[in-house]
């Protein structure tokens, strides 16, 4: 993913990484002192410049604190289709101080910051709750769901989950694996007994391979389906907007789509369209919803603002800070996370 996953690392195998960094070790042993004193001072640079972006950071935190006693929530539409607050939107310093962030991040297990992540899985689960889908006798799928917590959190509300990902030999999953963000098929890397007791676990959650790109025709008829920040790495902008089409197909009449994704916020024109990570544009939202609704389903109204808090003003950039996290520079692109919320039509 283009920001660091706020989930925890799970597994104990050595990855590809550690592998890297211990042979980078043993190279800089092997240096002549003057080089070894050189790379030194860099290192001593480069803490330097975090340790700026660590003060930049707090400084962004306490001006968004200071203006919170004046500065008004900006207003959002109402969609008469949706309970109110669920919205197709964006990020924004608004959606991480409000109520209802705070008590899903509690509920997930989270101590609530300014992070776009976090938003996502907060913002996720709260809409399905509003649309009565986080109740027994729901079915649930979930896409690209590496070992995202989500998957215990709603098991353990009692609905029946199939998590999905791409299989653990698949080229695309090699990165994923080195990052400790694939589950690789092993049900114990989704388990999170403070979240869902494991017997339940054991009895409600099961894992298929799956490669988004081509989802499988006897997934059908589920309740709802979900992806967090998954379908902009399928390789290009109309591999991305297809999956969300193919995920529709998977609900019943009446079913819940919700997934989050990347938004370019620099333009709506030039953008990054292949590659690894994707910045999908306000028109690629807008043309795919408009073919959702020509379809038969349902599209919560698009609320693509870009916020006027002072965090929302904040664009972080590598190495990236727990908070505040809204914005991102990507490839030179500064993005924030969208969720498209979809009602499959149906008789």
């Amino acid at each position: 993913m283009a920001a660091p996953d706020l989930e925890r690392a799970g597994g104990t195998g050595v990855t590809a990484r550690t592998r890297a960094t211990n042979a980078l070790r043993r190279s800089f042993d092997r240096l002549p002192p003057g080089a070894r004193a050189d790379v030194r001072r860099a290192a001593d640079v480069a803490r330097g410049l975090t340790q700026v972006k660590r003060n930049q950071a707090a400084l962004a935190l306490r001006v968004a604190a200071l203006e919170r006693a004046s500065r008004t929530v900006d207003p959002e539409p109402v969609d008469p289709r949706f309970p109110a607050g669920v919205l197709s939107k964006t990020c924004t310093q608004d959606q991480v101080e409000s109520p209802w962030f705070a008590a899903w991040c509690e509920a997930l297990g989270e101590p609530p910051q300014a992070h776009r992540k976090l938003w996502e899985w907060a913002y996720l689960v709260r809409v399905l709750d509003e649309l009565d889908q986080l109740r027994p006798g729901r079915r649930g799928l979930g896409f690209g769901v590496g070992r995202e917590s989500m998957v215990a959190f709603i098991a353990g509300r009692g609905c029946d989950v199939v998590a999905t990902d791409l299989a653990p030999d698949a080229a695309e999953a090699l990165l994923w694996t080195n990052a400790d963000q694939h589950a690789s098929g092993i049900l114990e890397d989704l388990a999170r007994p403070e979240l869902c007791d494991p017997d339940a676990f054991a009895e409600r959650v099961s894992w298929r391979p799956v490669d988004m790109r081509s989802v499988p025709a006897d997934l059908r008829g589920f309740d709802f389906c979900w992806s967090a920040c998954a379908f902009e790495h399928l390789g290009t902008i109309d591999a991305g907007l297809r999956f969300v089409e193919d995920s529709v197909a998977t609900l019943r009449p009446g079913g819940i789509a919700v997934h989050t994704t990347e938004l370019n916020l620099d333009s709506d024109t030039e953008t990054i369209e292949s590659g690894p990570t994707v910045l999908f544009r306000r028109r690629d939202l807008q043309d795919l919803a408009a073919r959702l609704e020509a379809a038969g389903h349902e599209v919560a109204t698009l609320h693509l603002v870009q916020g006027s808090g002072a965090l929302d003003t904040y664009v972080d950039v590598p190495p990236y800070v727990p908070e505040p996290h809204i914005r991102l520079l990507y490839r030179n692109v500064v993005t924030t996370s969208v969720a498209l919320v979809i009602r499959a039509g149906g008789a």
